[in-house]
């Protein structure tokens, strides 16, 4: 009896360890063949296992590993698109201006005693307004590129968003006036102070209503609202403009995205929106759009209060 024991105890070991070696080499496969093939073919490769013993936990490991594996690649191939996009969008945007620059100053050269002076003003002028634009275009580069880098540091402290609301639309007033937009504020002289970068965030402002300038015809308002919600202080930039199509909407905030395309006469490089969508982010905040053809776009942000209030 203890023979045939011996012999069953020894037999039955032998089918397990049969069992196992059997799906520890299956699993050993695909291992083999997910590392034999390249990006695209390792997407379906995974081990089916499902009898969750530790064989199985060893597979499931190995499957969490691919997925990640994948979804790194998948955010490299983005980020690679992307980069092309830019640079052929940075080509473009370059090539274009210095062009025009280049004909009318080589006009300029060539025929300057056929020219009258008021035409060799207005030739100085067009290249003078196209080196502008390119110097803009440079500056926001850098600044974005700041502002994606590790270095970019926030230097947070109490302001008022209304003061700052202020001043900006101050500053714009001339520049609305010039293109017979009407630019107000709508400001609650209650709202407690905010903690954040004043800098970054008139930088913010100064984009909306950039933005909103460039798309709003004459006649049109743009107007800029500073209201307390739930601890928060809300800033609302609405124009009356002639709105963005749905299908542009998601897109944007992205570098270079042309939403223009639809509009015409702007000289915008597609660089605003995608610095205000990062510093709001530096912030832990986001950017907010609604909008309506022909009616008129609303951005809108957040920022936490702090509890002390600005006396009217």
């Amino acid at each position: 009896m203890l023979l045939v024991a011996l012999v069953a105890a020894l037999t039955g070991g032998l089918v397990v360890f049969a069992l196992q070696t059997r799906r520890l080499r299956a699993l050993g496969n695909v291992m083999h063949r997910y590392a034999g093939e390249d990006a695209d073919g390792r997407l379906a490769i995974r081990y089916p296992g499902n009898t969750h013993d530790e064989v199985d936990v060893l597979g499931q490991q190995f499957n969490a590993m691919a997925d990640k594996i994948t979804s790194q690649i998948r955010e490299l191939k983005q980020m690679d698109n992307v980069r092309r996009e830019m640079v052929a969008n940075i080509s473009h945007d370059l090539r274009t201006p210095l062009t025009t620059m280049r004909g009318y100053l080589e006009t300029l050269q060539l025929k300057h005693a056929e020219l009258s002076v008021e035409e060799q003003q207005q030739y100085l002028q067009t290249a003078l307004s196209h080196s502008q634009w390119l110097g803009r275009m440079v500056e926001e580069l850098f600044e974005l590129t700041r502002l994606d880098s590790c270095e970019s540091v926030v230097f947070s402290e109490p302001f008022s968003m209304c003061e700052l609301v202020q001043d900006v639309t101050q500053k714009f007033q001339l520049r609305a006036r010039e293109k017979s937009i009407n630019l107000g504020a709508s400001l609650n002289p209650d709202a407690p102070l905010v903690y954040g970068d004043i800098a970054m965030m008139q930088r913010v402002l100064e984009n909306l209503l950039e933005n909103g300038l460039r798309h709003t015809p004459a006649g049109g308002s743009i107007s800029i609202g500073v209201e307390e919600d739930s601890g928060n202080i809300v800033v609302q930039v609405k124009d009356t403009g002639c709105g963005i199509p749905a299908e542009d909407v998601p897109r944007i905030f992205e570098r270079f995205y042309q939403q223009d395309k639809h509009r015409s006469g702007s000289n915008s490089a597609g660089l605003g929106l995608a610095i205000v969508k990062r510093i709001l982010e530096l912030h832990g905040s986001v950017i907010n759009v609604s909008s309506e053809l022909e009616r008129g776009t609303t951005f809108s942000f957040r920022i936490p209060a702090t509890p002390v209030v600005i006396n009217s």
